[in-house]
């Protein structure tokens, strides 16, 4: 294994990496997402079976 001098190692260019908050920022949008869908869905089945709320 050859030595590497300081001025080499600058040069180095390491792998991706996906931190903590990026993940959790995208579980956070499929989180609300899937809330969008299930509140939509609900809406739509209750105009449908005419099961709305009086407006007065």
């Amino acid at each position: 294994m050859n030595r590497i001098e300081d001025r080499e190692l600058d040069n180095i260019i390491g792998g991706d990496t996906i931190s903590g908050t990026v993940i959790n920022a995208f579980a956070n949008i499929i989180e609300l997402l899937l809330d969008a869908g299930r509140r939509v869905g609900s809406a739509i089945r209750r105009v449908s079976e005419g099961n709305l709320c009086p407006l007065e």
